[in-house]
């Protein structure tokens, strides 16, 4: 009896903790739908969004590879796919941390940025992206020009899919000036966030 008692205390802290994950916002949408990798999770998103980014496609990495890079994006692999497709398995930490700014949006947010600049921008967008916390402000400066930015992810939400997508603002002071940019970005099923518009 008494070991019937255990068992049942034992499976309802678990039940109670597994919930209290679940409310608390883990794997929120970090698939498709349910628990772990979907085998379809890939064509749901190219159906969405024609196509999966890779850092191929970032304005970014195919400008700057060769340039200064102070905030470590590049070696630190913030840019999606770097490290995650050598290692093999797609969800290494550094591809879920990953950002792909590609396509005209990323033209839009990185234009009148040097490469300084473009890499301490990166990292904003790691942290804004990645840290779950919609209207708190992720702001960047390069100490030697003085150009600076923020970020500020407006809003998360889950697109139809269940594809996790951050509404963002972007803001970029050159020479004293400021320069807006909206747009958003949904997490890819390999982890990396991609800005889709």
């Amino acid at each position: 009896m008494r070991m019937k008692s255990i068992s049942l205390i034992i499976v309802s802290a678990a039940t109670l903790a597994t919930a209290g994950c679940a409310s608390s916002g883990y794997g929120d949408g970090y698939y498709a739908t349910g628990p772990g990798p979907s085998s379809n999770a890939d064509e749901r998103w190219r159906q969405r969004y024609s196509r999966t980014y890779s850092y191929n496609d970032d304005v970014y990495y195919n400008e700057c590879r060769t340039g200064p890079d102070p905030a470590g994006v590049i070696a630190g692999a913030l840019i999606g796919g770097l490290i995650g497709s050598a290692v093999g398995d797609g969800r290494t930490g550094a591809t879920i941390a990953g950002v792909v700014v590609g396509g005209a949006m990323g033209a839009a947010l990185t234009s009148n940025l040097d490469c300084e600049d473009r890499s301490y921008a990166y990292r904003t967008y790691y942290d804004g992206f990645n840290s779950g916390r919609p209207g708190a402000r992720y702001e960047w400066r390069n100490p030697r020009n003085d150009h600076r930015g923020e970020l500020r992810v407006d809003r998360y939400s889950n697109d139809p899919d269940g594809f996790r997508c951050a509404d963002f603002t972007q803001t970029v002071y050159i020479d004293g000036r400021p320069r807006e940019a909206r747009g958003r970005a949904c997490r890819q099923p390999d982890g990396s966030w991609a800005v889709v518009n």
